[in-house]
């Protein structure tokens, strides 16, 4: 059994990243855990992600932890870094999975940095896709999720208070797995792609 850490700048960002993966590492006995930095008060529409986050959360039976840092000016420096360590000294993770560095969002950049540092210790690291992922973002790492890609796009539409965006729809976080799949030429597969950071065995 492993312990494995996702962490998220804003709620919705590990469910968009790498859901499908963890309940997949879930029906094989591993412990997962969710660390969202922010509770995404820039981002509300309408709702309420802090509940959207714990019900999401409780889908794979994960330990959600909810941080309170500044939606939208989340720093790369000592104070997410100190957050992060904090969460990695607890739960002493086997395996981290990350917002990517090639990313569009300064929240999802910051994030990656600051994991960089306080995950430093961590034997087993991968980055994440997110719809905000830039050109640059280029996965080595593939998971089959075909048989988790329902829970999945469950895990995003518990996220309504982002009001219908279209990255959020049932045919966005499917289209992307089966285009993964494709990459790595799986037919009729869903898939999850990743960045791989740092492994060591």
């Amino acid at each position: 059994m492993k312990e494995i850490l996702a962490i998220g700048p804003h709620p919705d960002d590990i469910e968009l990243g790498c859901f499908g993966t963890l309940s997949r590492f879930v029906k094989e006995g591993n412990d997962i855990h969710f660390l969202v930095l922010t509770k995404g008060e820039a981002g509300v529409i309408y709702g309420d992600r802090v509940k959207e986050s714990k019900e999401s959360a409780s889908l794979i039976g994960a330990k959600l932890y909810l941080e309170n840092l500044p939606d939208r000016f989340l720093s790369e420096g000592v104070e997410t870094i100190a957050i992060i360590e904090k969460y990695v000294d607890k739960i002493k993770p086997d395996v981290v999975f990350i917002p990517s560095g090639n990313d569009t969002h300064q929240d999802h950049r910051a994030a990656f940095n600051a994991a960089l540092v306080g995950c430093r210790l961590v034997k087993e690291i991968y980055a994440y896709e997110t719809p905000s992922s830039s050109r640059n973002f280029f996965p080595n790492y593939f998971v089959d999720i075909t048989d988790y890609i329902d829970i999945k796009m469950k895990a995003v539409k518990i996220h309504s208070s982002q009001g219908g965006k279209g990255y959020m729809a049932d045919r966005a976080v499917k289209g992307l797995a089966e285009y993964r799949a494709f990459d790595i030429l799986l037919n009729d597969r869903t898939v999850e792609g990743f960045e791989v950071i740092k492994v060591v065995i």
